[in-house]
């Protein structure tokens, strides 16, 4: 799981390390390079250099995801404030109908128009 802002300025890096936590290999790439899907990555030993026959298959998706550094408070203030300018939008609309509903339509009788 990997979480960033500009696809195309992150560099994903995939491991495979060992009891000791030390890396046995490695890949790199630009996140904004891969496509969705099964991709199969060349791995590189611990020096840079391509390890013969030795390739890791990883499933690569991409979904978007709420701003994880805005905490539970502010996220819900900010949601609370849309709510209140919702509900006055809507207010305004019911008077804006309500306004219209107490016109009435000019009648032909009423209309001296030239004809």
């Amino acid at each position: 799981h990997c979480i960033a802002a500009e696809k195309q300025q992150t560099v994903l890096r995939v491991a495979v390390v060992d009891d000791d936590e030390e890396d046995v290999a490695y890949e790199t790439c630009v996140l904004g390079v891969l496509r969705q899907g099964y991709r199969v990555l060349h791995m590189r030993s611990a020096q840079g250099t391509r390890i013969r026959n030795c390739y890791l298959l990883c499933h690569v998706s991409f979904t978007t995801q709420v701003n994880a550094w805005v905490g539970e408070g502010e996220m819900m203030e900010y949601v609370r404030s849309k709510e209140k300018e919702m509900e006055e939008r809507v207010d305004e609309a019911e008077a804006e109908v309500a306004k219209l509903k107490g016109l009435t339509p000019c009648s032909s009788s009423s209309y001296s128009g030239a004809g």
